[in-house]
């Protein structure tokens, strides 16, 4: 049978790459809890791939330091988890606090920004004291309502509040935040979001989800973009049953 490194030349090239980033001689340890993740990703591959196409993957209980595919599959794995953070439903996350406190413009109009923290990944509420409901999606620079919020007559206030993502120069480094239109306190009365996870610590309602996608990453690389494009199906499949 057929391998995908034989019969594919973007998986040697993603593969050669991959490996060229761990050194020589080097040992590369894969924890128990990645290995597992690791093994259901290539059962789904199996799953998805015709048979007599591809490659099989045999599921082994012991770590795997040496095997290729073993290094390509957990090198998806966190972006696979980022993935599935970004597009799950947000009922079925676990939000965290933002622990930074707002930041007040220098200009004296209200308005003000909260620097996001470094694992920020998606917005789930944010209210200031003074405001009558909380705000669940932000607008962006492109956004024409940015413009918008220069204006202190247009611009969102305690009755229809905005936030918008954007980026400013703090202490010299550039920084993620979350601008607020517009608090006359600028007191947050709370702001949740999704933090970024690694593929281990996430919940278990969605690794099916998690190893859906990755599968459909790993198909990716290796050229087969319907196959690919099937895992990704049965990942969106899984998020309505839960």
């Amino acid at each position: 049978m057929a391998t995908l490194t034989t019969e594919r030349t973007s998986f040697e090239s993603a593969l050669s790459t991959l490996l060229s980033s761990y050194a020589s001689g080097s040992s590369v340890t894969i924890p128990s809890g990645r290995l597992t993740l690791i093994n259901y990703v290539k059962a789904k591959v199996d799953e998805i791939i015709p048979e007599g196409e591809g490659t099989q993957f045999s599921l082994d209980d012991e770590d795997n330091i040496t095997d290729p595919y073993n290094l390509l599959v957990n090198a998806f794995l966190d972006e696979a988890a980022k993935r599935v953070l970004l597009s799950a439903p947000l009922h079925v996350l676990d939000p965290v606090s933002n622990e930074n406190g707002p930041v007040a413009d220098s200009s004296g109009d209200d308005t003000g920004y909260v620097q996001l923290a470094d694992n920020f990944l998606r917005l789930v509420s944010f209210k200031m004291t003074d405001w009558e409901r909380e705000v669940t999606e932000a607008i962006t620079p492109q956004d024409a309502r940015y413009k918008l919020q220069r204006n202190a007559f247009t611009r969102g206030g305690p009755a229809k509040p905005v936030v918008a993502f954007s980026r400013r120069t703090i202490d010299g480094s550039i920084a993620r935040v979350l601008e607020y239109y517009s608090s006359a306190t600028h007191e947050i009365g709370w702001f949740y979001y999704i933090q970024e996870t690694e593929a281990e610590d996430m919940p278990d309602n969605l690794q099916d989800a998690l190893t859906w996608a990755a599968a459909g990453m790993v198909l990716q690389v290796t050229g087969m973009a319907e196959q690919a494009k099937a895992a990704f199906a049965q990942e969106k499949l899984c998020y309505q049953n839960l």
